[in-house]
């Protein structure tokens, strides 16, 4: 994370917002805000309109800025897994560009029949033949067209740039560059968990090769559900060489079962290792205690390409 910038990101879930703000110079990164705040109704983003979701954004947003007003010019967002409609696909590297997405728009009409294909927002990651998938494939990611509109007002509305947008578990990856314990090399197994969703991310040399979002399970399903899909895929345990989990539902009463069922030992990570906090931060329980909460929103601010 070389330069000199500032760069805010915000988690959205249905229930509150997520701010990691950091400062970066050549010599260090520092945490310049890390705050939350709950919302006084739950978001329901297919249902709710507009207009309503804008203001609840707004008025938890204002909340953030009133406790410690944001340095950046730019805002990126981490977006709830169910907002995404993720598959994995194959490939073909011959097509181009826009014909590979008319392909994809195609099969969706068939997986998702009650999806607008017209109002989707579509961009994959190409993925290359491996050791694990033997021909060439792609990660397709969809959202519809609305959320992106929604959050262009957001940002235009408080004279802010606006930068990236990833789901939640993509955000956290991000933030597993700045763990202290950070596997580069080999291949990775991460799982998020959330309360309308349970995500695993499998990466092969720090390069995306698998992403899978299942429904929410309950801590004693989360390891059975993790061994069943490597299963699946025809992968052994023992060619993973490390495991991650991050979330925003208590990580302890999971991590236990998690191990046992998969039979690896998951590593509950902190996004801010090698980020040194900024005045009035490092006493904060959410940066002392609850740091794994904030991997989406954290990984999301860190990202600068």
């Amino acid at each position: 994370m070389a330069g000199l910038y500032n760069h805010a990101g915000l988690k959205i879930s249905n229930t509150k917002l997520q701010l990691v703000e950091i400062f970066s110079d050549p010599s260090q990164v520092r945490l310049e805000n890390l705050n939350e705040v709950v919302f006084a109704e739950q978001i329901d983003f297919k249902n709710d309109k507009a207009v309503k979701i804008l203001a609840q954004l707004q008025s938890a947003f204002d909340e953030i800025r009133i406790n410690k007003p944001l340095k950046s010019s730019m805002l990126s967002f981490a977006l709830s897994l169910e907002l995404f409609y993720v598959v994995h696909l194959p490939f073909e590297k011959t097509l181009l560009r826009q014909d590979a997405e008319a392909e994809f728009k195609w099969e969706y009409s068939i997986l998702f029949p009650f999806v607008n294909t017209d109002e989707l927002i579509i961009q994959y990651q190409e993925v290359e033949k491996n050791n694990i998938f033997q021909h060439e494939t792609a990660l397709v990611y969809g959202i519809e067209r609305k959320y992106l509109k929604l959050l262009k007002n957001f940002c235009e509305k408080n004279n802010l740039k606006l930068g990236y947008i990833d789901n939640v578990h993509l955000s956290a990856e991000r933030a597993l560059k700045t763990c202290s314990d950070f596997l580069e090399r080999g291949l990775r197994l991460s799982v998020y968990l959330s309360k309308c969703s349970f995500s695993m991310i499998l990466t092969l040399d720090d390069k995306l090769l698998y992403q899978k979002i299942f429904k929410p399970v309950k801590p004693a399903e989360a390891g059975k559900l993790v061994r069943n899909e490597l299963n699946n895929l025809n992968l052994r345990k023992e060619l993973i060489q490390g495991a991650y989990v991050s979330g925003d539902v208590p990580i302890e009463s999971y991590i236990g079962e998690l191990n046992f069922y998969s039979g690896m030992n998951f590593t509950i990570f902190n996004p801010f290792d090698k980020i040194t906090p900024g005045p009035g931060i490092k006493n904060s329980p959410l940066f002392l205690q609850r740091y794994n909460t904030f991997s989406s929103a954290a990984g999301i601010a860190y990202r600068i390409s």
